[in-house]
């Protein structure tokens, strides 16, 4: 499974689409309009993870909220 950073999971779940190839597509969409340079690394950390990963392994992530105390 793909290991991702707070802030790409973050950016992950703002952008999911419902499947990889839309959630992909979301992410490209958005990345020409991002401002801010650590943002922009971001979405290209995750644009690149996304793109060498399978459909099998996107469909493993797990989108739900874990709250740690």
């Amino acid at each position: 499974m793909m290991d991702f950073t707070v802030e790409e999971m973050n950016f992950l779940c703002i952008f999911k689409g419902t499947d990889r190839d839309e959630t992909i597509r979301n992410v490209r969409q958005i990345i020409p309009f991002i401002g801010d340079f650590d943002m922009l690394q971001i979405g290209k950390s995750l644009l690149g993870k996304l793109e060498s990963m399978t459909e099998e392994a996107y469909n493993e992530i797990s989108f739900d909220p874990t709250f740690e105390e």
